[in-house]
């Protein structure tokens, strides 16, 4: 019987689609239901997956839907006690599963739960480890902070609670960090130490491309989550870009910063990762003129990390 669904969405996955796919295939556990929802692809992906020849593997076809949409679809076909989440282009260790499902059974308080990353460049040169924090305060903090605190592909939860928080409440981008935050409002958020799972980085990738529009749903997302912590209505996004976009220059001009600034740091990554160090080095160091705040966080969480 299996215990686990693994949901992942696709939208154009070639050609990491096989080496993720394979990663979940071949994990040390092995009763796992492994749900693919193709969200309109048109670049060989639904013929990939249609050939694939494993039982455990079940395709779901519709048209371009966006993240948040494609995984409530699949989210409604979710009957296993577990639901892990993998993207198509990341791989996941081979024991991720195992440890992960282990944690959660000795955790009953403990609802969604994640693990540490290390990137993945062109070439298939991996470094540079994450220092996500482990424990539900520091987690749930860095989060209403608007902090890198969990990485989506990597986490697995309790499908009863994720069914009652309603799922994903944005059908695009920025899906996570919501569903993170009103996960976090009715169970506790972890971490395991371990890396287990290499998150790919390229130019082509959500998170380098529409980091604006990324950047816009997050802050109303904090925004929600603050406003229910005091009992409040929540704005509607359109509400919340209203008054968001209106703010005084400076602070548009300092998100402005901030957003170029994480363009360069994940671009710099991709750099050190593949053939050129140098400017790879110089892009980081450009990242921190530009938002001093944000090299200042990564240093804290750093000093953090190894202080325990």
């Amino acid at each position: 019987m299996e215990e686990v669904t693994v949901l992942m969405s696709v939208l154009n996955g070639m050609p990491y689609l096989p080496e993720a796919v394979d990663s979940i295939r071949y994990q040390t556990f092995q009763h796992f239901r492994f749900l693919i929802i193709n969200d309109g692809s048109t670049d060989g992906s639904q013929d990939y997956l249609g050939g694939l020849n494993d039982h455990r593997i079940q395709t779901i076809y519709q048209s371009t839907a966006g993240l948040g949409a494609a995984l409530n679809a699949g989210l409604a076909l979710c009957e296993t006690e577990f639901i892990a989440r993998m993207d198509a282009d990341d791989i996941a260790l081979a024991s991720r599963l195992e440890q992960e499902i282990e944690f959660l059974k000795c955790h009953k308080e403990i609802g969604l739960t994640g693990c540490q990353i290390s990137y993945i460049a062109k070439g298939s040169r991996t470094g540079m480890s994450s220092q996500l924090p482990c424990l539900h305060e520091r987690i749930f903090e860095d989060l209403l902070n608007g902090e890198h605190a969990m990485c989506h592909p990597t986490v697995m939860c309790r499908t009863s609670l994720l069914k009652e928080i309603g799922g994903y409440r944005i059908s695009g981008v920025g899906q996570d960090l919501d569903m993170f935050l009103r996960m976090g409002e009715v169970s506790r958020l972890a971490n395991l130490e371990k890396m287990l799972l290499l998150y790919r980085t390229y130019e082509g990738s959500v998170n380098t491309t529409r980091r604006r529009e990324v950047q816009e749903r997050c802050a109303h997302a904090i925004q929600c989550a603050r406003q229910r912590a005091v009992d409040r209505a929540e704005p509607s996004f359109e509400e919340f870009l209203g008054i968001w976009r209106t703010r005084p220059l400076w602070q548009r001009a300092t998100e402005s910063l901030d957003i170029y600034a994480s363009y360069q740091y994940r671009h710099a990554v991709a750099d050190m990762l593949g053939s050129h160090c140098l400017r790879g080095y110089a892009r980081l160091g450009w990242a921190a003129v530009c938002s001093p705040m944000r090299a200042v966080r990564r240093v804290v969480r750093a000093i953090r990390s190894r202080n325990g």
